[in-house]
């Protein structure tokens, strides 16, 4: 029987379809193959298609994907993906191995959709000046400070998130086969169905604790089976971390301490306030920068030693950088849409500023 090109390119992109249904199975796509696999889709709007088809493949033999033969077939076909994307397509006689592979690929979790879906996590964010509540799958809810980058991804057994950048603040619905976990940087945080907080600094990640209980570990790995607890002199710190209580801890050093929070400087920033309790200025400036358009910068090392404490209204600036001048010994200078703070020299003192802005 002669073979038509048209019918060439469809079991061509089958064969491409079920390849990526091997590596989606494997693990999580990295950047690269996020790209390249949303490249694919481009390319022919029936490619999307035929990764549906793999689903309803998948499930009509779902309960033999554990078995030794399909196993070893998805691992052949995985090997196929790898030497494809080094610019070397699979063997010529592999399609009816890549087919049946196929049946073995979609072990990902996928709870209505498809599998190429369901392992993109969804992204959400805010701009400068904005917050925003998020309403999760599960009934949790997500309160999303300004500038803030949140992922979200949930499977069958666990709920994952990553705070990217910026802060947020989770109510969490209880589900205790479905740990739910905040991973910023290496730290992560780990509850059932609490209330909590997790803010990213630069050099720091700050957890608040509202209700409830969570965990709190380092992840350098990356594997959250592999993380162990952050301490603090030998034991666990979140067994310090109670209700109205913020653990700082450091991605540099690893040090950390946990101290009791008021509970209404807690919550100001959800209200539109920045409440400042002897900050340094460079991390008082960083929150500051989360609401404004035209940005400070610590032009001195000097002023990033310095310490403040007050209450302000979120994307004021101004009314930040007259407080700071008024007490401390800076300076402002604006260009290009950026204000400066250099250090004052010989003038003021350097005790801790007392500032209050809030109309």
């Amino acid at each position: 029987m002669t073979v038509t090109p048209s019918e060439e390119r469809l079991d061509a992109a089958r064969e491409q379809a079920a390849l990526w249904c091997v590596r989606l199975a494997d693990d999580e796509l990295t950047l690269a193959e996020q790209a390249r696999l949303q490249a694919w889709f481009d390319a022919d709007e029936a490619h999307r298609g035929l990764l549906d088809d793999a689903v309803t493949a998948w499930r009509a033999v779902e309960e033999q994907a554990a078995s030794p033969g399909m196993i070893a077939l998805r691992r052949e076909a995985l090997e196929d993906l790898r030497r494809a994307q080094h610019g070397r397509w699979a063997r010529p006689g592999r399609r009816p191995a890549l087919w049946t592979a196929l049946a073995a690929c979609l072990v990902v979790a996928v709870g209505g959709g498809v599998a190429w879906r369901a392992s993109l996590p969804d992204v959400y964010r805010t701009t400068e000046g904005e917050r925003r509540i998020v309403e999760l799958a599960d009934g949790s809810r997500a309160s999303l400070d300004s500038a803030t980058v949140l992922k979200v991804k949930y499977e069958r057994g666990r709920r994952r998130l990553w705070l990217d950048s910026g802060r947020a603040k989770f109510s969490v619905a209880k589900d205790p086969l479905r740990p739910f976990s905040v991973a910023a940087g290496d730290k992560l945080v780990v509850a059932t169905g609490t209330v909590f907080s997790v803010e990213r600094l630069t050099g720091q990640m700050r957890v608040v604790l509202y209700e409830g209980h969570v965990a709190v570990l380092d992840d350098k790995t990356g594997r959250a089976d592999a993380a162990v607890p952050v301490k603090i002199g030998g034991a666990p710190a979140d067994r310090l971390l109670t209700p109205d209580h913020e653990l700082v801890t450091s991605t540099k050093t690893n040090a950390t301490v946990v101290s009791q929070l008021d509970p209404i400087r807690a919550k100001a920033w959800e209200n539109g306030q920045l409440v400042f309790q002897d900050e340094p200025m460079d991390l008082a400036v960083e929150r500051v920068n989360r609401y404004a358009r035209d940005k400070l910068k610590i032009g001195d090392p000097g002023v990033a030693q310095l310490r403040i404490s007050g209450v302000f209204t979120s994307g004021d600036t101004s009314a930040f950088v007259d407080g700071v001048t008024a007490v401390l010994p800076v300076h402002a200078v604006a260009a290009n849409g950026v204000t400066v703070l250099k250090i004052d020299r010989g003038q003021k003192n350097s005790a801790p500023a007392g500032v209050s802005s809030t109309s």
